[in-house]
């Protein structure tokens, strides 16, 4: 029986972790996004943050993650590239029933009867809200840290990976935007295919001790102020659509659209849209938390 439940366990930690990984390369979703969404969030911050309470445990679990993780986003990611620019707003708009399905899970964490703590829920949810939102304004290539060098540019380069490391685990946050706004996309890209091991481990070194400064205070939080750091996080994960619509809902609109594409096109996105709500529903239910 106890065998069985494992093997349930790490099927379920690898679909998460494959699931969050094929999802990364869609604009307006995070991975912080998709495991709060699926119900593994509080249990990775966990083991990041206690890693040396149970290093062995911890170490299992996030190999099963990142297994997963990596295989989506190398074999899964490139098919819904692939989807995105063929039929890039039925696609978005699955992704888009996937965001808001899992909202009433994350509601749930937060229901008060008592009407001043509703009002500062409110309060929350629109801060989260603003934050993301604002973020998807600041214009790409605000700050650029892709070139130079000498000690002030890697010492920059470690700050980038460190802004990357709360992009990864804050929901909400688009990592790909970041990189955009701090001038990094292309370099990024260009350092990974000619294989610049210094420039990549820096930025992967600067990336993971970020994770790490950051879970213990994300956990504490949570722990501490569970309703308004949900509320919070509600705004994140609900402002995070913006940059879906931005990015590949409105660009994707012909400008001289006839009837009969906007008549395709809304009935077909409509049914990738309850499609996403129900897919996300049914896996929010196997929690690993």
């Amino acid at each position: 029986m106890k065998r069985e439940q494992n093997y349930k366990d790490t099927l379920l930690v690898l679909l998460k972790g494959f699931i969050i990984g094929s999802s990364m390369s869609v604009p307006g979703v995070s991975g912080g996004t998709m495991a709060i969404l699926l119900g593994i969030y509080d249990r990775l911050i966990s083991s990041v943050s206690r890693f040396l309470n149970d290093l062995k445990g911890n170490i299992i679990f996030l190999m099963k993650f990142c297994i997963g993780a990596g295989i989506g986003i190398f074999t899964l990611s490139n098919v819904i590239k692939k989807l995105l620019e063929v039929a890039p707003i039925p696609v978005s708009f699955f992704f888009l029933g996937a965001v808001i399905g899992g909202v009433p899970a994350l509601y749930e964490k937060t229901k008060t009867k008592n009407s001043k703590l509703l009002i500062s829920s409110v309060i929350y949810f629109l801060l989260g809200l603003a934050a993301v939102i604002s973020i998807g304004f600041i214009p790409t290539g605000t700050i650029n840290v892709s070139s130079g060098s000498g000690f002030g540019h890697y010492f920059m380069l470690l700050v980038t990976g460190i802004i990357i490391a709360l992009a990864l685990v804050l929901p909400g946050i688009s990592t790909s935007h970041m990189l955009l706004v701090l001038g990094m996309y292309d370099s990024m890209l260009d350092a990974i295919s000619s294989f610049d091991i210094v420039y990549v481990g820096l930025i992967g070194i600067a990336t993971v001790i970020g994770i790490f400064l950051i879970t213990r205070p994300i956990e504490w939080t949570m722990n501490k102020f569970p309703r308004q750091t949900y509320c919070v996080v509600i705004g994140f994960v609900i402002g995070s659509t913006w940059e879906i619509f931005n990015d590949k809902i409105n660009p994707s609109i012909p400008a001289n659209a006839s009837y009969a594409w906007w008549a395709l096109t809304v009935i077909i996105s409509l049914i990738t849209f309850i499609l996403g709500i129900g897919a996300i529903m049914k896996l929010s239910k196997f929690s690993n938390d």
